[in-house]
């Protein structure tokens, strides 16, 4: 027996997911800002501090920044979790607007190799970046090598 898709559910998941994720970007924004203003220090990152690597989030914040600016290559650049992070987003996000507005019966962007190409891409840029640092002495992030 097919089990009917509750829309009700559905929209009520939809509304409480992407309001706290707003109020979750709204305050990363903020510290962002107060960031960049000079009130937060960095936090330490074990990864960079005792294997002098970089870590899979190293390069986050500025390319945060860097997308704030409008620059969206050098966000990619610095670390393209934060832009591909948010077209996955957008995958799925589209997906749960047009299972609420066609009501046919169907979800609509449930698939998983978005998750699986996202992961890959940002896995290998690290695996790269730090291959770079390491082998052939290219600091990517200009945080080691002066």
């Amino acid at each position: 027996m097919e089990r009917q898709l509750n829309y009700q559910t559905i929209k009520r998941d939809f509304l409480v997911a992407n309001l706290s994720s707003g109020a979750a970007i709204l305050l990363f924004l903020g510290f962002l800002l107060l960031k960049q203003k000079g009130f937060f220090p960095n936090p330490p990152c074990v990864v960079h501090d005792l294997l002098h690597v970089y870590c899979v989030g190293c390069g986050g914040t500025r390319a945060a920044f860097e997308l704030l600016r409008g620059e969206i290559l050098q966000s990619l650049y610095h670390n393209p979790a934060v832009v591909l992070g948010i077209v996955l987003i957008a995958y799925y996000e589209a997906g749960a607007l047009v299972t609420l507005a066609k009501r046919d019966g169907r979800l609509y962007g449930r698939k998983k190799w978005p998750v699986y190409v996202y992961l890959v891409v940002v896995g290998t840029y690290a695996v790269v970046r730090d291959v770079l640092l390491v082998v052939a002495g290219i600091d990517m992030l200009g945080d080691f090598l002066h």
